[in-house]
Order: structure tokens, then C-alpha cells, then sequence
């Protein structure tokens, strides 16, 4: 199996803070990979970095059959090209729910399609009610940001991702902005997500769920991946005292 996601000895610094010490990293077709760690230690960088959101200064990263080198020179045409095509394979989700205040939930569904992939209005419309039904909010179509709870905004903006028919789909703290009740509708939709083999790769502080989803958890410390194992493993037994130590804390 050729995997969906290499990473090789990614680097990146803001300034002369180093952020993200050459990470490597494979990940096959359909993995739900958890990242864990301390705030501040380069995960959702890591993530932004796989989604061509942030340069990097050293390194390779190939996501869905899509391959970026470091390059320090201006972008070119070519370049751009290939990070739209990344943006449609590869699906990011945010702590924030970034929706477009102006555009209802279904809007917000249908606005990629119609813009970025050429659908038809009829065929985004069909497409985006089907969502929204899947994240649990087809009666929700023609309610605007506003007039939904945290928990609902980032089930749209779960939908919103999804649209695009994504291969990969990458998610940064989706609920930390969010209370208990909140988080769990938002978890269950990962849950779905993960069930139907969709290639997932979530930074959380949710302990509990990562170690139910993850086929794997990596434990990022200081902009390095300190652990990389099984849920069971790095939960019950980490070989690090470091991820030992984050734990106790975390839980």
C-alpha cells in the first residue's frame, strides 16, 4: 500500500524560533492519526504546514498523491495550481469555525462547490442538503452562523470541508472552543467519520477520544515527534517520561 501522507524531515521556523525539528512521518490510506501534546509544542503548525497554509524551510511532504519541497523562492503559477488541487483533496477544520457570516449553513456548503469545482447550483444544492444531513443539521439549511450554537457552526464547517470530496481530512483542536455537550456533537461526527475510513489526522486535548478513534496517537514535545504509537501503548504504557508526564496532566 502506497501511504497517503509522507512527511520527511519537515522544518520550520518563525525567526529564529525553530518550530518544527525535521519531522517525519507515513501515514496509509484511511489512519486516524492523533496528535497530542502541550500547547505551543508544533502540532497545528505541523498540520498547517501539510495543508500548504505555512512554508516550510526544509523538507518534503507528499498528501494525496500531491508532492511540496521546500522552496524559498516567490510561488509560481504552477505552484498555486498545485496547492488549489491540495485544498480540494486534503480538507482542514479550525478551532474556529471561520463560516461566512452572510451566507446561511446550506450556503456555506454550497459556496466551494459552486466556486472552486464548477458545480451547478441544483447538483451543489443536492449535495450540500446530503451533507448537512450527515453531520445531523438538515433542518438547520437556512439558519446563518448566528443563529447556531458553537457546536452546530463547526458541524457546518465539518460539512463545508467535506464538500469537496476530500481524501484527507485534517482537524486542529475542532473542539476547544466549545462546552462538554457542545464538544461531544462535534466528536460523534469524527466518530462517523472515522468509521467510514476516511484518512483523518486530529490534534485534540481530548484524551478520551483519542484514545478510543486513534489507530495511532504521536505525542508532539518541543516541535519533535517524542512518541508515535497505538492508543494502548502510549496510554498504558509510554516508554517516554515526557508523554508520561503529559498525561498525568492531562487527565
Amino acid at each position: 500500500m502506497i501511504p497517503t501522507i509522507v512527511v520527511e524531515n519537515l522544518t520550520k521556523s518563525y525567526g529564529a524560533n525553530r518550530v518544527l525539528h525535521g519531522i517525519s512521518h507515513q501515514q496509509d490510506r484511511g489512519d486516524v492519526i492523533v496528535l497530542i501534546g502541550a500547547s505551543g509544542c508544533g502540532k497545528s503548525t505541523f498540520l498547517r504546514c501539510l495543508n500548504q497554509m505555512e512554508s516550510m524551510d526544509a523538507g518534503r511532504v507528499t498528501i494525496a498523491g500531491l508532492t511540496f519541497e521546500a522552496n524559498g523562492g516567490p510561488l509560481t503559477a504552477a505552484d498555486r495550481e498545485q496547492q488549489r488541487q491540495l485544498r480540494i483533496r486534503a480538507g482542514m477544520v479550525f478551532q474556529s469555525f471561520n463560516l461566512f457570516p452572510h451566507l446561511t449553513a446550506l450556503g456555506n456548503v454550497m459556496a466551494a462547490p459552486l466556486v472552486v469545482k464548477g458545480l451547478d447550483r441544483a447538483q451543489a444544492e443536492s449535495e450540500a442538503r446530503a451533507l448537512l444531513q450527515k453531520v445531523g443539521l438538515a433542518e438547520r439549511g437556512d439558519a446563518y452562523p448566528s443563529q447556531l450554537s458553537g457546536g452546530q457552526q463547526q458541524r457546518v464547517a465539518i460539512a463545508r470541508a467535506l464538500a469537496m470530496g476530500p481524501e484527507v481530512m485534517l482537524f486542529d483542536e475542532p473542539t476547544s472552543a466549545l462546552d462538554p455537550q457542545l464538544r461531544e456533537e462535534v466528536l460523534n461526527v469524527l466518530r462517523a467519520l472515522a468509521d467510514e475510513g476516511m484518512t483523518m489526522i486530529v490534534v485534540t486535548h481530548e484524551m478520551r477520544f483519542a484514545r478510543e478513534i486513534a489507530d495511532r496517537v504521536i505525542f508532539f514535545d518541543c516541535g519533535q515527534i517524542a512518541e508515535d504509537g497505538p492508543p494502548e501503548q502510549i496510554f498504558t504504557d509510554a516508554r517516554q517520561a515526557r508523554t508520561r508526564e503529559f498525561l498525568r496532566s492531562a487527565s
